[in-house]
């Protein structure tokens, strides 16, 4: 394939080795995320953290993926798409060998970080190689193909990372990048032809600081406020005003400037609009899991990282079957049904974990962690379909980023919230169950409980806290599952916001005649 060759030249064949060469930049990513979901209750006890600590490992990456996201289409401009997704690459498997030497919290949280800085990029810059590879009504079929090779690799994440963190300690599981990292590197470098920057507008650095600053702020919010209780903290008050101020001055700002950090155009379509907020659900949701089931799995069913590994990889199996179906199923049929078939599935699934118990057999844990995954599978699929299906070519790189910056929104707000419904939750089932606290307590009694509770001695009331303790959280973990069900349900009415094709066509088509009037 030359170089130079533009994508107007190329054959069908060229196009499928185009998508085939970005898939391995994307299971590397999609499989460090569920490997460290994994990996974290390992990590905690190694490194004698807190929840709220171990937490910072998912938050930091993604508060940082949120931070430097819209960084990439002024990058992608000014360097071209292949250069940049060739270092972008590099960054991230550097970052990642880094994290797997790290010793402690902060250093891991440090380079956690750094390695979210070039993660990025990965995803803005496959939805811009896509989108100037295939022509519109290719494009649902493409990112079916990118999403069923992308999830064989989330298949494989959790087991391997389960079996290498049971015999040889969390760290391996970032070792896990460097094979696939390489390999998106010869086939992006091989496969992809050469795009020319297109010159670039100056850099909007106040748009940056600005937008960055109120992202981080508002992650200080919602990860200190439990601990500090909330808005009786001078200090969260501070973190709230500022995260609130910096969005209102950011907000006037990319309105008013003419060369703004985020274009306020692409607010403008409303099937992007729509599409956005099914991408923040979807990762919501996601990055809930990923932070939810693995140490129910371990701390609480008892399962080894190994077998939870292996437990959750019909989750990985669910979302690549869903994936190929749905780029099949995008070209028969609009968005909105395949989009609600996604939602019904993991409505599905939370309801079935918030039915969890002690006793639960692994099969059904299996089938709903299957049903999670092919829920996804559809949503992610259909619902970027949807918000690119009447973008115009000149705000696609706009477009990808800002698509790019909700969903990772999305995921820090997810991690955050969800750990934050846990310890207040955890909280509250702590004060019920001990103010009931007895022998013939229904909750308490298929514990394992000292021969003799004797609440006179320092042991009997320790061993007593320690059942609680573990009960409470069970119960919080519970209602997680149960609030995720009634959220994704509650939201399915906005599917009527979304266009068909057709409608989108008829849109742009009065657009393009207003233009030439």
């Amino acid at each position: 394939m030359a170089a130079t060759e533009t994508e107007s030249d190329l054959t069908e064949r060229q196009k499928l080795l185009i998508a085939l060469s970005t898939i391995p930049a994307g299971a590397m990513q999609g499989m460090d995320s569920f490997a460290t979901g994994v990996a974290l209750p390992q990590m905690q006890g190694a490194l004698s953290a807190t929840i709220t600590e171990v937490s910072w490992v998912l938050t930091a990456y993604l508060v940082a993926a949120a931070m430097f996201t819209p960084v990439y289409a002024w990058l992608a401009r000014k360097l071209g798409r292949k250069r940049l997704y060739i270092f972008v690459i590099c960054g991230f498997l550097v970052f990642s060998t880094l994290v797997s030497q790290s010793s402690s919290i902060p250093e891991i949280v440090a380079f956690r970080f750094l390695q979210g800085c070039f993660a990025a990029g990965l995803n803005p810059l496959t939805i811009q190689v896509v989108l100037a590879t295939f022509p519109r009504e290719q494009q649902g079929k493409a990112f079916g193909w990118l999403q069923t090779g992308r999830m064989s690799a989330v298949v494989i994440g959790p087991l391997v990372g389960g079996v290498l963190t049971e015999f040889f300690g969390w760290q391996v599981v970032y070792l896990m990048n460097i094979p696939l990292g390489l390999t998106a590197l010869v086939m992006m470098h091989t496969l992809v032809p050469t795009d020319k920057p297109e010159g670039s507008k100056r850099f909007d650095l106040f748009g940056f600081f600005v937008l960055a600053i109120c992202i981080g702020a508002f992650q200080l919010v919602l990860d200190n406020g439990q601990r500090l209780d909330w808005f009786n903290s001078p200090e969260i008050v501070f973190y709230a005003i500022l995260a609130g101020a910096t969005f209102w001055v950011f907000s006037i700002h990319c309105f008013s400037s003419r060369n703004a950090y985020l274009n306020p155009a692409v607010f403008k379509n409303r099937d992007f609009l729509v599409g956005a907020v099914f991408g923040f659900i979807l990762n919501f949701m996601m990055w809930g899991y990923v932070g939810l089931i693995p140490p129910i799995l371990q701390n609480h069913l008892g399962y080894p990282p190994m077998d939870a590994g292996v437990l959750m990889t019909p989750r990985g199996a669910g979302t690549m079957i869903a994936a190929f179906l749905c780029g099949l199923l995008l070209q028969r049929f609009n968005p909105r049904p395949v989009i609600f078939l996604g939602m019904l599935s993991v409505a599905v699934s939370c309801w079935m974990l918030s039915q969890l118990s002690r006793e639960t057999e692994p099969f059904p844990i299996m089938i709903a962690i299957l049903l999670q995954g092919f829920g996804l599978g559809f949503m992610s699929t259909a619902a970027v379909t949807a918000a690119f299906q009447n973008i115009p070519a000149s705000l696609r790189p706009d477009a990808s980023v800002i698509l790019s910056l909700i969903r990772r929104m999305a995921s820090s707000i997810g991690v955050s919230v969800l750990f934050l419904m846990l310890v207040r939750s955890t909280h509250t089932a702590r004060q019920s169950l001990a103010e009931n606290a007895s022998l013939y307590n229904e909750r308490l009694q298929h514990l394992t409980l000292p021969d003799k509770w004797d609440l006179e001695r320092a042991q009997g009331v320790a061993s007593l806290e320690k059942v609680i303790e573990a009960e409470a959280e069970f119960i919080a973990y519970i209602h997680d599952f149960t609030v995720m069900m009634f959220t994704i349900v509650a939201l399915m009415p906005l599917l009527f916001l979304l266009r068909s094709p057709e409608k989108a066509d008829e849109k742009m088509n009065e657009e393009k005649d207003e233009k030439s009037n």
